[in-house]
């Protein structure tokens, strides 16, 4: 396709020979013969090849789009699969406003480019080749008197140039804090007010808003005195060959015909060289935000796991001897734990002990640096991690809900033909059933991002429903007691006999009195897990029925 965006403008080109032809015919003969016919047919085909040249520059146009928006689409495809595709280590310390800054303008960024070089800059160089050499058909030595222009507009582009990419680059970092704390107000207005921070916050995003103004009416200005630099000096080429080819003229060295053919060509030729020039401060901003783009593509996204094998996942998963650590920090040592089918197993510990860093690696996303892990007996290291993950549910502590209906919520990455009875036995069973039939709407009642409209407890609820319809034989519970009362967290529990194919739960909590109720216990601390038999939480209790960091098993 941009081979053919590049036949077309040699077409272009082409087509605008014979117009140059046709002029010089109208001055040297048919206007001093006055043939009022002639110059009639003259006219008409001087407009009929315009027309042709002008659905020329419309298909070529089409054609280009047709390129760019294809590569455009290709490349946003890639890096959506590719943000999927890294580690979870990388997201957690990545900044989501930089990402989202990244993907969504930097990409729009380079399809302006992409427009930008095979719409204009291409077409507008082959044009000026062809149009060169009509020129140099028509009359060389006005041809090299043209030329003298090159050294300037060298001049001009490489001082304008580097001045316009500076403020492409400040205006796009303005751009990105603007765009960063636009994010903040939106997502973050409760803290905001919480904090009776109106005050700062609006002076903050106020900052943002003028330096942007700043920066981008600076890069708009620059813009435009680029353009507008390189449109005057060859209008001044223009009309050095407009005085001096009318000297010959006047001398007889020259027709009137062949000035005004040339002259013609050189308007095209300002026209081309003025497109292009247009062009460039798109192509500066269009190449730093590729250069963001690949530095960000070019991040590591290989699998922690490379297996390819898939099994019919029962529940049964083995942490055998594994140590795990962020970066020189210990969290997990020569940890091994047997989790069976349909069972119920407890994990205690305070706070940053790696309690959910036992859950993340268990999910694939994060591998440990020594041991191993195994499903159904198969090591982690064999399996497709993707395909198992589909039989674990997790649910973390501080519920991830999303602007939509809360049937949307429960439902989110079912099956159509599985979300209807599989999404309302499980909202049966999460216990989400007996607040929403008290709501006007229902499961159609809409929630925001932070499900502010309800309280914890039901967004807790929501989150363990929507795990629960997938159906898993593994569900990870995530400090369920957090927004839930210990009574609903053992209804819960109790109604999961209902669901078919009971899964095996893993519950990772401080609560010491939920925990009694639950037949498998393991304490997490200092790297260790230690199992807990009966009558040996007593001592861990802070007499609140939370973990005490300081208890110890007897």
């Amino acid at each position: 396709m941009l081979s053919g965006c590049v036949f077309l403008a040699m077409l272009q080109s082409v087509s605008l020979l014979p117009i140059a032809w046709l002029v010089r015919r109208a001055f040297d003969s048919a206007i001093p013969h006055r043939d009022v016919h002639g110059l009639v047919l003259l006219g008409l085909s001087i407009l009929l090849l315009t027309a042709v040249g002008a659905f020329l520059t419309l298909i070529t146009r089409f054609s280009a789009l047709g390129a760019t928006k294809r590569a455009i689409a290709a490349i946003r495809r890639d890096l959506a699969t590719h943000c999927y595709a890294l580690p979870y280590a990388y997201h957690d310390t990545a900044n989501g406003s930089e990402l989202h800054t990244l993907l969504v303008q930097d990409t729009q960024l380079l399809d302006v480019m992409l427009n930008a070089l095979i719409s204009s800059m291409l077409p507008s160089l082959v044009l000026v080749g062809g149009l060169i050499a009509i020129m140099a058909i028509l009359n060389w030595r006005l041809l090299a008197l043209l030329a003298l222009i090159a050294p300037v507009l060298y001049l001009v582009n490489r001082r304008l140039g580097s001045a316009v990419e500076l403020y492409v680059k400040r205006n796009r970092e303005s751009f990105a804090r603007y765009s960063s704390g636009v994010q903040f107000m939106l997502r973050r207005v409760d803290l905001t007010r919480y904090q009776s921070a109106e005050g700062l916050e609006t002076r903050r995003q106020h900052e943002n808003i003028e330096t942007l103004r700043v920066d981008s009416g600076r890069m708009a200005w620059l813009h435009t005195a680029y353009g507008q630099a390189h449109t005057s000096t060859v209008m001044l080429a223009g009309v050095l060959i407009l005085v001096l080819g009318g000297i010959e003229v006047a001398t007889g060295r020259l027709s009137l015909g062949s000035l005004m053919s040339f002259y013609v060509a050189t308007l095209f030729l300002n026209s081309s060289l003025q497109q292009f020039f247009t062009s460039m401060p798109q192509v500066i901003e269009g190449r730093q935000a590729l250069t963001a783009l690949s530095s960000f593509a070019l991040e590591d996204a290989s699998a922690l796991y490379a297996g390819t094998e898939r099994t019919t996942f029962s529940g049964l998963v083995e942490l055998d001897s594994v140590s795990f650590n962020y970066g020189r920090a210990p969290v997990l040592e020569e940890v091994s734990l047997r989790l069976k089918p349909g069972s119920v197993t407890a994990i205690l510990g305070s706070n940053g002990a790696g309690k959910t860093t036992v859950a993340r690696l268990i999910l694939g996303l994060y591998r440990p640096q020594s041991g191993r892990i195994l499903a159904d007996g198969i090591d982690y290291d064999r399996l497709d991690i993707a395909w198992l993950r589909r039989y674990i549910a997790f649910a973390p502590q501080d519920p991830i809900l999303f602007a939509g209906t809360i049937w949307e919520n429960v439902t989110y990455g079912l099956l159509a033909q599985d979300c209807e009875e599989h999404a309302s036995r499980a909202c049966q069973a999460a216990l989400v059933d007996e607040f929403v039939r008290l709501l006007p709407r229902g499961y159609q009642t809409a929630i925001d991002d932070n499900g502010s409209v309800i309280s914890g407890g039901q967004r807790q609820k929501i989150a363990i429903a929507r795990a629960l319809a997938r159906q898993p034989r593994l569900l990870i519970l995530d400090e369920p007691t957090n927004h839930l009362d210990r009574d609903s967290a053992t209804t819960l529990l109790e109604r999961l006999d209902s669901l078919p194919g009971r899964p095996a739960v893993l519950v990772i909590t401080q609560d010491l009195k939920f925990a009694r109720t639950l037949p498998d216990r393991y304490l997490l601390r200092r790297g260790e897990l230690i199992r807990i038999h009966s009558g040996e939480t007593a001592a861990l209790g802070d007499g609140a029925g939370t973990f005490c960091e300081s208890g110890v098993i007897g």
